[in-house]
């Protein structure tokens, strides 16, 4: 605290005099109001805000965003979006397993025959006019007796042999008959089929039954 303020405001005269007047305790108190008084006029005084310029730039910015807004919203004729609606599932139709009929048993043939231990074999080279054995296993695989009047006859292709038919025995279901015919090769080159056939009971235009077709395939050579 500067003395000259002090003595400035208490005046130097008559502060001394109070001071000396007055009762100790009063001294005291004196004292402290006149620092407190001294103290007050040392602080400046802060001038108040003028809270006019504040409120003229909140005025002048609220205003200019006013302006930079469009003053309508364009007109628009795109349609609202559907809310698209979901449909439940629909459940898959799986069938039923389909169950196969019972398989009928294969009805064997009554009348049927089989070969067997075939000669010459397939493809098998000659030259022409080589003389050659033909040998057929002929098995009866049906269920019944062979009837009489049953033939091997010839049926197409070269003719190898002098003999056109043969009437076969009675042969029993599981029976075999062997056939052995002598035969020459055709002129024709290349690859030559004769084919027979054992059919039965009666003749080839009116029997009943056509039961296997043995043939002989060769290779002819000059």
């Amino acid at each position: 605290m500067r003395p000259d303020l002090f003595t400035r405001f208490m005046g130097p005269q008559r502060m001394s005099k109070e001071i000396q007047r007055a009762h100790p305790t009063r001294r005291a108190l004196l004292l402290v109001a006149g620092m407190i008084c001294l103290l007050g006029a040392c602080t400046p005084l802060l001038p108040e805000p003028n809270p006019q310029p504040v409120t003229d730039r909140v005025e002048t910015s609220v205003a200019s965003t006013l302006t930079a807004l469009p003053t309508s919203l364009p007109a628009t004729n795109a349609p609202l979006p559907t809310p698209t609606e979901t449909l439940p599932a629909t459940p898959t139709f799986i069938p039923p397993p389909t169950i196969p009929p019972t398989a009928t048993p294969f009805s064997k043939s009554a009348y049927a025959c089989d070969i067997i231990n075939q000669k010459p074999l397939d493809d098998t080279t000659f030259h022409r006019q080589d003389s050659f054995d033909i040998k057929w296993t002929l098995v009866n695989i049906g269920t019944q007796r062979w009837p009489e009047h049953t033939y091997l006859e010839y049926q197409n292709g070269p003719e190898m042999t002098d003999v056109k038919i043969l009437e076969l025995p009675r042969l029993k279901p599981g029976g075999q008959y062997d056939v052995v015919l002598d035969a020459t090769v055709p002129n024709e080159l290349d690859r030559q089929i004769m084919v027979w056939a054992v059919y039965g009971p009666g003749t080839a235009k009116d029997s009943t039954v056509w039961m296997c077709y043995p043939y002989v395939r060769i290779i002819v050579e000059r």
